[in-house]
């Protein structure tokens, strides 16, 4: 029963996370060959690609995760977060918004590349034509970034860095949407005051 229900809480993760990579494929016409969105037995999925024309669409295509599952994530909880979870307004927290914080809490979890990403941006280095010396500068530019990826994946396996990331996601995603939201409202009556005045 609990190896259902950890499957069960990591799968929408995992699929927005394998829909990121389709997604940036079909946006860089890297022509997918293979993918699995979820397997229940592994928790896991893939997305096997042919590779893109350069090395930025790759390393976007393997990081593509971040981006969309911390927005998606965000989204999620955000009616949650910003209508409800106050002091008072934790009381009337009902099913759908626990269901809402889970989902988001899953998809921010599935937000870190796994190895297999970084992988895939260093092999894409490895196996390309370039000459000696791009080929060089390239390894010696994306190093960190894969490093990073693999430090990462490693200390979610001991220190649930994973966990973390999805409820800042779930917690703290929404409140920065909301940010981003009113800066751009607060700016534009600011730029309409500005003309009233001319």
């Amino acid at each position: 029963m609990q190896a259902i229900l950890r499957s069960l809480f990591y799968m929408p993760g995992v699929i927005i996370h394998e829909l990121s990579h389709h997604f940036f494929c079909i946006i860089f016409n890297a022509k997918v060959k293979d993918v699995c969105y979820y397997n229940f037995r592994k928790s896991s999925g893939y997305v096997l690609h042919e590779r893109p024309k350069h090395l930025y669409q790759d390393v976007l295509i393997a990081t593509a995760p971040f981006f969309l599952n911390s927005l998606i994530g965000s989204l999620i909880a955000y009616p949650t977060i910003i209508n409800k979870l106050s002091i008072l307004g934790i009381i009337s927290l009902n099913w759908q918004d626990i269901f809402n914080l889970i989902i988001s809490i899953s998809i921010g979890m599935n937000a870190i590349p796994s190895k297999g990403d970084g992988l895939s941006i260093w092999s894409y280095i490895s196996e390309s034509d370039m000459n000696f010396l791009l080929k060089l500068f390239a390894q010696i530019t994306i190093t960190p970034l894969v490093l990073l990826i693999y430090l990462i994946n490693f200390g979610s396996s001991y220190l649930k860095i994973d966990l973390l990331y999805g409820a800042c996601v779930c917690f703290i995603g929404p409140k920065l949407i909301e940010y981003v939201i009113y800066r751009d409202i607060v700016q534009e009556f600011i730029n309409n005051l500005k003309n009233i005045n001319l």
